[in-house]
């Protein structure tokens, strides 16, 4: 499929998303962030796809929002205008309410800065891996401004309320070995294979049986924060009976029998 601001290719089982503004660093914008939505919508109605990989095109992953339209907002401001805001922070299906309910993993690839909504877009994606060159920034005071697509909850989930604030109140550019020691990301890989040890991330998840990996993910989604354990183990019982009655399940319960590895691929 063609798309006016990222590209798409399929390899193996994954489903690769590329940013693709390089001659602006990857900026976020509208148009980007429906590109994004509808990859990825792509990416989930395939039965031949298991997995999605984000990445930028580039030396940067993504320099967050593109300030022209910050610009064209603060002018309707002065001159008594209603300005706009990003479909990607409004509506009951922003940003994060869509990849939550998207069912198949997403594992971003940090090729270099993300900056802004470069960054905060990808704290609800399932891995985060990066290459030596990235480099990491929650920049929103230096424009006065405040973290939004639910970075407040992610950032502080991931890496501690103390770190994330120290962060989003500095504005300092984080490096990707300390990004890695705080949690934010799993691993630093050399930049030359950051896009192949992602695509053996993603066949790794797409070989996974996706009914189980669905499960697991919504459960992720619905528990981290609650408080009560009855109502988080009884989300759990449901999720459970649920997987165990899936061809899946069977499956892996006989090649364990048979000895044998088992086959999950989609039928």
């Amino acid at each position: 499929m063609a798309y006016e601001h990222v590209l798409f290719e399929q390899r193996g089982r994954v489903g690769i998303v590329t940013l693709n503004r390089p001659e602006r660093l990857n900026a976020w914008s509208d148009g980007m962030m429906n590109d994004m939505r509808a990859a990825v919508e792509h990416c989930n109605a395939d039965p031949s796809i298991g997995a999605i990989v984000f990445t930028g095109a580039g030396r940067a992953y993504c320099a967050g929002a593109d300030i022209s339209g910050f610009k064209r907002a603060v002018d309707a401001r002065v001159s008594g205008e209603s300005a706009a805001r990003g479909s990607a922070t409004l509506g009951d299906d922003n940003w994060i309410a869509f990849v939550r309910r998207m069912p198949k993993p997403l594992i971003a690839a940090i090729n270099g800065p993300a900056v802004g909504v470069g960054i905060t877009h990808i704290l609800p994606f399932d891995i985060r891996i990066a290459s030596e060159n990235a480099r990491i920034g929650m920049f929103f005071i230096r424009m006065g401004l405040v973290p939004e697509l639910a970075s407040s909850y992610y950032l502080a989930q991931l890496v501690g309320t103390g770190r994330a604030l120290e962060w989003c109140l500095t504005g300092r550019m984080i490096s990707a070995e300390e990004a890695c020691s705080t949690g934010l990301i799993s691993e630093v890989v050399p930049a030359e294979k950051l896009l192949d040890r992602a695509l053996e991330l993603g066949e790794q998840l797409a070989a996974q049986p996706a009914p189980a990996v669905r499960l697991i993910r919504q459960l992720f989604n619905q528990n981290a924060t609650d408080m009560d354990f009855r109502a988080v183990m009884a989300r759990e019982g449901e999720a459970l009976a649920e997987a165990m009655a899936t061809p899946e399940h069977r499956e892996a319960v006989n090649a364990f029998l048979e000895k044998r590895a088992p086959d999950f691929a989609p039928r």
